[in-house]
């Protein structure tokens, strides 16, 4: 993972994890509102590497995840990879 936003006091990291941009709300304790009722409750995944300020967000995205999936175009096994990485974080509040 390399971290390209830092995990702070909001939750808010972005990242780029096995090639793709990343952005997630990681929370200190595990959710029913979380991916398998983990940590991350909020996650947007690139199709790339990197993404494009000037176009349309949601047209780059290849998964999002808001309290609940909205859409699911990954490859299988990726999205497994990229949420075992933001569950290694440390807790954002002390």
């Amino acid at each position: 993972m390399k971290i390209l936003e830092a995990h702070d006091r909001t939750g808010w990291i972005t990242a780029r994890i096995e090639g793709r941009w990343v952005q997630a709300k990681v929370y200190d304790l595990p959710s029913t509102f979380g991916i398998n009722d983990g940590r991350v409750s909020k996650l947007t995944i690139s199709k790339t590497a990197h993404r494009t300020p000037s176009r349309p967000f949601f047209e780059q995205m290849e998964y999002s995840y808001d309290r609940g999936l909205d859409f699911d175009n990954l490859p299988d096994g990726l999205l497994e990879k990229i949420v075992a990485e933001l569950e290694t974080l440390p807790a954002c509040t002390k």
